[in-house]
């Protein structure tokens, strides 16, 4: 590459740390203790997978502050009690708390049980979720859990939340959303060219090949210099004039 963007990241690291209040470090912890041994539960993979859900289309920062009242109303993610709780007691607490999306949580509430049923056979037939979503590449494992045509498709869950759920389990691998897909398009910082989500992935995995920085960490500081209520600087309107990595950027 032509472009340090090794640098352009450190970049990003510096202005976040002195710019964002309260950033989000969860998914980035979550990657080092994979990387230190760490084993998560059939609990905290519903738990990844239910708070990607509820992240989709609603803010990160209200998700996040409402955390504790999210895991009562979950049940701290015990697979027997949800599937026991009615979708309806599901939507009405979400939606008492300001955490719900109009047009995904009740679909995604109503297709809970049978989400926790898939977990359960890739369990059964693997032994553990990790050991599932250990024996192949990120890439392909997200393509099982997205695509329609896959026996373990998760309903309500696109790859852009899929990638969401391997993360919040410790899995190193981009999330390519909104956000991403803007600043790294050909008319800003010109990564890829692409528009499909898995060719983004692979694009952006071999970029972190090539500076040596994992791809959650590209991710993290791609995703909040863009967010709302974090950096808000490439929005989809950009504040151009307060960009520090401008030299990168072709706007």
């Amino acid at each position: 590459m032509k472009k340090d963007y090794r640098e352009m990241f450190n970049i990003l690291d510096e202005y976040l740390k002195n710019r964002v209040e309260d950033i989000d470090t969860t998914i980035l912890e979550a990657v080092e203790a994979r990387k230190s041994g760490k084993i998560f539960s059939f609990e905290e993979h519903l738990k990844g997978f239910i708070y990607a859900q509820l992240s989709a289309l609603v803010s990160w920062k209200k998700i996040k502050d409402n955390s504790k009242a999210l895991n009562d109303i979950f049940c701290n993610f015990s697979k027997d009690k949800l599937k026991k709780k009615p979708a309806e007691d599901l939507i009405n607490e979400i939606t008492a708390l300001k955490c719900h999306n109009p047009f995904t949580t009740k679909k995604q509430m109503y297709s809970l049980v049978d989400n926790i049923c898939t977990f359960e056979k890739l369990e059964k037939k693997f032994l553990s979720l990790d050991n599932f979503i250990l024996q192949d590449t990120p890439s392909s494992i997200a393509r099982l859990l997205a695509d329609r045509n896959s026996e373990y498709k998760l309903k309500q869950a696109g790859i852009a939340l899929v990638c969401e759920y391997l993360r919040n389990v410790g899995i190193d691998i981009v999330k390519p959303d909104v956000h991403i897909k803007r600043i790294i398009a050909p008319d800003r910082l010109n990564l890829t060219s692409v528009k499909s989500e898995y060719k983004i992935i692979e694009e952006l995995k071999n970029l972190s090949d090539e500076t040596g920085i994992s791809q959650v960490k590209i991710d993290y500081l791609l995703w909040n210099f863009c967010a709302k209520k974090y950096g808000e600087i490439c929005t989809a309107t950009p504040k151009c004039n307060k960009c520090v990595i401008r030299e990168y950027c072709q706007k």
